[in-house]
Protein backbone atom coordinates (compact mmCIF):
# COMPACT_ATOMS: atom_id res chain seq x y z
CA UNK A 1 0.00 0.00 0.00
CA UNK A 2 3.03 2.25 0.74
CA UNK A 3 4.69 1.82 -2.41
CA UNK A 4 1.30 2.67 -4.74
CA UNK A 5 1.07 5.55 -2.32
CA UNK A 6 4.42 6.91 -3.00
CA UNK A 7 4.77 6.09 -6.67
CA UNK A 8 1.34 7.77 -6.76
CA UNK A 9 2.88 11.00 -5.39
CA UNK A 10 5.94 10.72 -7.42
CA UNK A 11 4.02 10.87 -10.37
CA UNK A 12 1.90 13.80 -9.61
CA UNK A 13 5.50 15.82 -8.49
CA UNK A 14 6.93 14.25 -12.01
CA UNK A 15 7.19 17.58 -14.39
CA UNK A 16 5.49 17.24 -17.10
CA UNK A 17 7.02 17.86 -21.24
CA UNK A 18 5.21 21.16 -21.00
CA UNK A 19 6.34 22.80 -17.87
CA UNK A 20 10.19 21.29 -19.48
CA UNK A 21 9.60 23.39 -22.49
CA UNK A 22 8.19 26.71 -20.57
CA UNK A 23 11.26 26.08 -18.44
CA UNK A 24 13.57 26.10 -20.77
CA UNK A 25 12.12 29.18 -23.01
CA UNK A 26 11.73 31.18 -19.72
CA UNK A 27 15.95 30.55 -19.05
CA UNK A 28 16.08 31.45 -23.25
CA UNK A 29 14.37 34.50 -22.91
CA UNK A 30 16.63 35.55 -19.65
CA UNK A 31 19.65 34.73 -21.28
CA UNK A 32 18.74 36.79 -24.19
CA UNK A 33 18.17 39.46 -21.72
CA UNK A 34 21.47 39.50 -20.40
CA UNK A 35 23.11 38.86 -23.79
CA UNK A 36 21.43 42.23 -25.05
CA UNK A 37 22.03 44.32 -21.32
CA UNK A 38 25.67 43.00 -21.45
CA UNK A 39 25.93 43.91 -25.73
CA UNK A 40 24.41 47.01 -25.33
CA UNK A 41 26.24 47.86 -22.60
CA UNK A 42 29.90 47.92 -25.29
CA UNK A 43 27.89 48.53 -28.25
CA UNK A 44 25.41 50.95 -30.13
CA UNK A 45 23.91 50.60 -33.58
CA UNK A 46 23.58 53.14 -35.85
CA UNK A 47 22.52 54.51 -39.01
CA UNK A 48 25.02 56.55 -41.94
CA UNK A 49 23.09 59.36 -43.77
CA UNK A 50 24.65 61.28 -46.79
CA UNK A 51 27.52 60.51 -49.20
CA UNK A 52 30.72 61.27 -46.79
CA UNK A 53 31.71 57.69 -46.49
CA UNK A 54 31.29 56.05 -50.17
CA UNK A 55 32.31 53.86 -51.14
CA UNK A 56 33.16 52.24 -48.27
CA UNK A 57 29.64 52.88 -45.88
CA UNK A 58 26.35 53.92 -48.39
CA UNK A 59 24.06 56.65 -46.45
CA UNK A 60 20.72 57.55 -47.00
CA UNK A 61 19.82 60.38 -48.68
CA UNK A 62 19.74 63.65 -46.61
CA UNK A 63 17.63 65.75 -48.37
CA UNK A 64 16.35 69.33 -47.47
CA UNK A 65 15.12 67.74 -43.91
CA UNK A 66 18.49 66.33 -42.40
CA UNK A 67 16.77 65.09 -39.16
CA UNK A 68 14.32 62.90 -41.36
CA UNK A 69 14.93 59.20 -41.55
CA UNK A 70 15.09 57.67 -44.93
CA UNK A 71 15.59 54.48 -46.05
CA UNK A 72 18.53 53.50 -48.01
CA UNK A 73 21.78 53.82 -45.71
CA UNK A 74 23.82 51.11 -44.11
CA UNK A 75 23.87 50.18 -40.36
CA UNK A 76 27.13 49.41 -38.16
CA UNK A 77 27.94 49.04 -34.92
CA UNK A 78 30.24 51.34 -32.78
CA UNK A 79 32.62 49.95 -30.08
CA UNK A 80 31.84 52.69 -28.02
CA UNK A 81 35.11 51.23 -25.09
CA UNK A 82 37.63 51.28 -28.11
CA UNK A 83 40.52 53.46 -28.69
CA UNK A 84 40.83 54.32 -32.20
CA UNK A 85 43.63 53.76 -34.38
CA UNK A 86 45.29 55.02 -37.74
CA UNK A 87 42.44 54.42 -40.73
CA UNK A 88 39.90 52.91 -38.22
CA UNK A 89 36.17 54.44 -38.90
CA UNK A 90 34.81 56.11 -35.95
CA UNK A 91 32.16 58.67 -34.52
CA UNK A 92 32.29 61.20 -32.89
CA UNK A 93 30.49 64.32 -31.42
CA UNK A 94 30.45 68.02 -33.01
CA UNK A 95 28.08 70.86 -32.74
CA UNK A 96 26.23 73.04 -35.58
CA UNK A 97 26.48 76.90 -35.61
CA UNK A 98 23.42 76.94 -32.61
CA UNK A 99 25.86 74.32 -30.40
CA UNK A 100 23.48 71.54 -31.19
CA UNK A 101 25.32 68.14 -30.83
CA UNK A 102 25.32 65.78 -33.55
CA UNK A 103 27.35 62.72 -34.65
CA UNK A 104 29.54 62.07 -37.86
CA UNK A 105 31.30 59.69 -39.12
CA UNK A 106 35.14 59.35 -40.56
CA UNK A 107 38.12 57.67 -40.88
CA UNK A 108 41.38 58.46 -38.37
CA UNK A 109 44.55 59.31 -40.50
CA UNK A 110 46.65 60.60 -38.24
CA UNK A 111 46.86 61.80 -34.26
CA UNK A 112 48.62 64.23 -32.47
CA UNK A 113 52.06 65.36 -33.57
CA UNK A 114 51.73 64.09 -37.03
CA UNK A 115 51.83 65.94 -39.93
CA UNK A 116 49.39 65.87 -43.07
CA UNK A 117 49.19 66.66 -46.26
CA UNK A 118 47.02 65.85 -49.42
CA UNK A 119 48.35 65.97 -52.76
CA UNK A 120 45.96 65.91 -55.39
CA UNK A 121 44.01 63.02 -54.03
CA UNK A 122 47.35 61.16 -52.40
CA UNK A 123 47.79 61.36 -48.48
CA UNK A 124 50.83 61.60 -47.35
CA UNK A 125 51.71 61.28 -42.89
CA UNK A 126 54.90 62.37 -41.44
CA UNK A 127 54.37 60.63 -38.12
CA UNK A 128 55.51 62.14 -34.94
CA UNK A 129 59.02 60.33 -34.83
CA UNK A 130 59.77 60.54 -38.01
CA UNK A 131 61.30 63.23 -40.27
CA UNK A 132 59.73 62.32 -43.86
CA UNK A 133 56.65 62.19 -45.24
CA UNK A 134 55.33 58.38 -46.37
CA UNK A 135 53.11 58.13 -48.69
CA UNK A 136 49.64 56.16 -47.80
CA UNK A 137 48.03 53.88 -50.07
CA UNK A 138 44.52 54.01 -49.47
CA UNK A 139 42.87 50.69 -50.92
CA UNK A 140 39.40 51.83 -49.59
CA UNK A 141 39.29 54.79 -51.95
CA UNK A 142 37.93 55.17 -55.24
CA UNK A 143 38.61 57.44 -57.84
CA UNK A 144 35.33 58.24 -58.30
CA UNK A 145 35.27 60.16 -55.32
CA UNK A 146 39.00 61.17 -55.06
CA UNK A 147 38.82 63.39 -57.89
CA UNK A 148 42.95 64.46 -58.34
CA UNK A 149 41.40 67.49 -59.72
CA UNK A 150 39.56 69.04 -57.47
CA UNK A 151 41.11 71.62 -55.24
CA UNK A 152 40.11 70.29 -51.99
CA UNK A 153 41.82 67.31 -52.91
CA UNK A 154 45.02 69.20 -52.41
CA UNK A 155 45.77 70.35 -48.70
CA UNK A 156 49.21 72.03 -47.14
CA UNK A 157 51.04 70.67 -44.84
CA UNK A 158 48.86 70.41 -41.23
CA UNK A 159 49.98 69.44 -37.78
CA UNK A 160 48.18 67.73 -35.84
CA UNK A 161 47.35 69.25 -32.45
CA UNK A 162 47.92 67.04 -29.29
CA UNK A 163 45.12 64.59 -28.21
CA UNK A 164 43.19 65.19 -31.91
CA UNK A 165 43.21 62.95 -34.71
CA UNK A 166 42.54 64.15 -38.07
CA UNK A 167 39.52 62.77 -39.89
CA UNK A 168 38.95 62.36 -43.99
CA UNK A 169 35.92 61.13 -45.69
CA UNK A 170 36.74 58.00 -48.02
CA UNK A 171 34.31 60.41 -49.87
CA UNK A 172 37.37 63.12 -50.72
CA UNK A 173 35.37 64.84 -53.12
CA UNK A 174 32.14 65.90 -50.72
CA UNK A 175 33.20 65.35 -47.28
CA UNK A 176 33.10 68.08 -44.56
CA UNK A 177 36.27 66.62 -41.97
CA UNK A 178 38.96 68.10 -40.81
CA UNK A 179 40.28 70.04 -44.12
CA UNK A 180 37.34 72.55 -42.90
CA UNK A 181 36.70 71.65 -39.67
CA UNK A 182 40.68 71.46 -37.91
CA UNK A 183 41.53 68.72 -35.45
CA UNK A 184 38.90 66.52 -33.24
CA UNK A 185 39.72 66.20 -29.88
CA UNK A 186 40.01 62.65 -28.81
CA UNK A 187 37.30 63.51 -25.85
CA UNK A 188 34.92 63.96 -28.78
CA UNK A 189 35.18 60.48 -29.66
CA UNK A 190 32.05 58.27 -29.63
CA UNK A 191 33.12 54.92 -30.11
CA UNK A 192 35.19 52.85 -33.63
CA UNK A 193 33.18 50.91 -36.32
CA UNK A 194 33.61 47.51 -35.60
CA UNK A 195 35.65 45.56 -38.19
CA UNK A 196 32.92 42.85 -38.16
CA UNK A 197 29.81 44.85 -39.14
CA UNK A 198 31.64 46.97 -41.92
CA UNK A 199 32.19 43.01 -43.34
CA UNK A 200 29.00 41.84 -42.39
CA UNK A 201 26.78 45.23 -43.21
CA UNK A 202 24.15 43.67 -45.96
CA UNK A 203 22.85 41.99 -43.32
CA UNK A 204 22.55 43.46 -40.75
CA UNK A 205 21.32 46.75 -42.68
CA UNK A 206 18.98 44.25 -43.75
CA UNK A 207 18.01 43.39 -40.57
CA UNK A 208 17.81 46.78 -38.95
CA UNK A 209 16.20 48.46 -42.58
CA UNK A 210 12.89 45.74 -41.90
CA UNK A 211 12.51 46.38 -38.07
CA UNK A 212 13.15 50.07 -38.62
CA UNK A 213 11.15 50.79 -41.68
CA UNK A 214 9.31 47.87 -42.03
CA UNK A 215 7.81 47.08 -38.48
CA UNK A 216 8.38 51.14 -37.16
CA UNK A 217 9.88 49.83 -33.95
CA UNK A 218 12.21 52.53 -33.60
CA UNK A 219 15.64 50.78 -32.05
CA UNK A 220 17.64 52.68 -33.71
CA UNK A 221 20.28 54.16 -30.83
CA UNK A 222 22.15 57.20 -32.92
CA UNK A 223 21.59 58.29 -36.87
CA UNK A 224 24.82 60.28 -38.30
CA UNK A 225 24.27 63.74 -39.69
CA UNK A 226 25.42 63.83 -43.57
CA UNK A 227 28.60 65.87 -43.65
Amino acid sequence: MLKKVGKSLYERQKPSLLNLILDIIIVFICLVFVAEIIFNTYYTNIYIKGKSMLPTLIGAPTGGNKSKMEPGGDYVFVNTHAEPDYFDIVVVQTADNNGIPYDIIKRVVAFGGDTVKLDRGQLYIKYKDSDEFLKIEEDYLSDEYNNAAHAKNTFEEHLVAENCMFLLGDNRDESADSRDRGDFPLSALVGVVTDWSIKNKGWITSLYTFFEFTLGLNRLSRKLNGD
